[in-house]
């Protein structure tokens, strides 16, 4: 008795011991018919990415929601869920200090966030350096070691003993952030090694460098003769000098000619002023009579005469 089997296309299906594939016509099930469109579906989209859900995930609401300080102000029930969501997640950090992420440190951009319940209690962030890419970040397992064998405790979060064997300095820096647009700054403590530390005062560093280079650059022809006068030898110096020194007598004596020329102008113009006012306090006198005016325009000197009454002359 021979045994019959489905074949279609795309599907290899199964053979005989003579190679031969059997076909039949009897018609398909449900599920047969399934399977055998999901193959071809399969088939087609074979090497392809699948598509991105439309849905989002309680990670991408907080990266989407989450603000690096909130408004204490704000009643989180007055909020969306998204929001409420992200301020629950919020509140579960420790805002105290802060780890900084200084792999792009030369550019000046350095990622800070709060620190977890974990990495407080371990000591992360306070007690060791808090450059999450420094070989001083975690705890050393030599100093973990000592103090196991001394208390079975875990290290005290109130603890100023450093859990690595380096030098660490707490800093107080502004951080300038983008959050939706709008540019904000907050002063936030960090704790760093010292090869840390030098990296985040890098970026003003190099900006007071540049600034001190402009500076230069505006007086480069200063210091350049500055230099000059340094590398030339002694008897040019004192040859400048005397140089220097006849310029800066010339330049009294010629403003103490241009001060005498000015008081000179000054008195001559108070002179011109007097005869103008003595003219025109003549001029504005009391009219005299015709004959007296006809004899004084006749007897007229250029000196100064006494000034004449108009009233006639008294006989004797």
């Amino acid at each position: 008795m021979s045994s019959y089997s489905r074949s279609y296309p795309g599907d290899p299906g199964p053979s005989t011991s003579k190679g031969r594939r059997v076909e039949t016509f009897e018609p398909e099930t449900a599920h047969e018919r399934h399977q055998r469109l999901y193959r071809l579906k399969s088939a087609y989209e074979r090497g392809k990415v699948p598509a991105k859900p439309q849905s989002k995930s309680e990670l991408d609401v907080l990266k989407e929601r989450h603000q690096f300080v909130r408004d204490s102000n704000v009643d989180p029930a007055s909020l969306a869920w998204e929001d409420q969501l992200a301020y629950k997640y919020y509140e579960t950090l420790f805002k105290e200090f802060a780890l900084v992420n200084l792999k792009h440190y030369k550019s000046g951009a350095v990622a800070l966030r709060w620190r977890t319940e974990d990495e407080v209690l371990s000591g992360i962030g306070h007690l060791t350096c808090a450059s999450l890419r420094c070989e001083y970040h975690e705890p050393s397992p030599a100093i973990l070691a000592a103090l196991e064998e001394d208390a079975d405790v875990p290290p005290d979060p109130d603890s100023t003993t450093p859990l690595v064997e380096a030098r660490l300095e707490e800093m107080q820096m502004p951080f300038g952030y983008v959050e939706r647009g709008e540019k904000k700054t907050t002063l936030v403590k960090v704790v760093l090694c010292r090869e840390c530390g030098k990296k985040l005062r890098y970026g003003r560093q190099k900006a007071k460098e540049e600034r001190e280079n402009k500076a230069l650059e505006v007086s480069g022809g200063a210091r350049r003769a500055r230099d000059e006068r340094a590398s030339e030898p002694f008897e040019a110096t004192v040859e400048r000098a005397e140089q220097e020194r006849r310029r800066r007598r010339r330049h009294v004596d010629e403003e103490g000619e241009r001060d005498r020329r000015r008081s000179r102008g000054d008195e001559r113009g108070s002179s011109r002023r007097r005869a103008s006012s003595s003219a025109a306090s003549e001029d504005y006198g009391p009219a005299l009579p015709p004959e007296l005016a006809s004899s004084r325009s006749r007897n007229s000197t250029p000196a100064r005469s006494p000034r004449r009454s108009a009233s006639p002359p008294r006989r004797r």
